[in-house]
């Protein structure tokens, strides 16, 4: 490692320290057990206690904690921007829905609010269900363990059984996105997969709002849906990969087509982004 990049790891690793401080309420425990992992003696599963309330479990590696991170810590959809100032019910679908703590999160901020949760590793959605249960939520939140894909059927997904964020579907022999952590735990799985339409169709209400972090899936997922099936759709916080023969740039234009415009944009790398659309 080179000088700039070992002060940028410390930076880092500094600041995920201060955050588990300020944001988890059983910050020493977590961190003995973070800085156990690292040297091969950590507890296989965590819980995050938020002052805030939520309880969320998840195995104890690094693809697997990051969006605890990321939704309590760093805020990175922009909570407050997802709720919006809208009165009445909200109908969230959550795709890619992790352990839950994306949709949690959404939930216990807003009580008039439903979620329908997308998630199709098997190891994965049972942490969510288990989070979603020990939250109480099992009336608003509903679990799907399925990919959203093109077509109802089945697909492959490179599954790392570890509860990582990193899982991805295959499409002729290859991920659609790059990923290689949990080495000697990976291996290609088939799952059910649903479609837009038919989300729509199981849910309760019209959604309201979309999140989409599918690994690339979000390109097949979107075109293969009728422009008709967005128009309730008012707020969609997505984050896009890069997929080859795929690109931000003319799915954006899809979008805008449907009438939802990009009002945000927070991109590192090329083809890789956050993206936040209204109406």
């Amino acid at each position: 490692m080179n000088p700039v990049s070992g002060l940028r790891f410390a930076g880092y690793q500094a600041r995920r320290v201060a955050q588990t401080c300020r944001t988890f309420s059983n910050w020493p425990v977590l961190l003995r057990e973070l800085a156990g992992e690292k040297i091969g003696r950590g507890s296989g599963e965590l819980e995050f206690c938020t002052r805030g309330g939520a309880r969320l479990c998840c195995p104890n590696v690094p693809g697997a904690r990051l969006p605890m991170y990321e939704q309590f810590a760093d805020d990175c959809y922009d909570l407050a921007w997802v709720l919006g100032r809208d009165t009445g019910p909200l109908q969230v679908l959550d795709v890619g829905a992790h352990v839950g703590a994306f949709a949690t999160n959404l939930a216990l901020a807003r009580h008039d609010l439903r979620v329908e949760c997308y998630e199709p590793s098997p190891d994965t959605a049972r942490y969510l269900r288990r989070n979603v249960e020990r939250n109480a939520l099992s009336d608003r939140v509903r679990v799907h363990e399925l990919a959203m894909a093109a077509e109802v059927g089945t697909a492959l997904l490179d599954d790392n059984s570890g509860g990582s964020v990193h899982n991805g579907l295959v499409q002729q022999d290859h991920r659609l996105v790059d990923g290689a952590d949990a080495p000697g735990r990976r291996g290609t799985i088939e799952v059910k997969t649903s479609t837009f339409e038919q989300a729509l169709a199981e849910a309760p209400a019209p959604f309201d709002v979309v999140k989409m972090d599918c690994e690339g899936g979000e390109y097949d997922l979107v075109y293969a849906s009728s422009p008709a099936s967005w128009a309730p759709v008012r707020r969609v916080v997505m984050e896009y990969h890069p997929v080859a023969g795929q690109s931000w740039a003319e799915l954006r234009a899809w979008f805008a087509a449907v009438g939802l415009r990009m009002v945000r944009h927070s991109s590192n790398r090329p083809g890789l982004g956050t993206a936040w659309l209204t109406r």
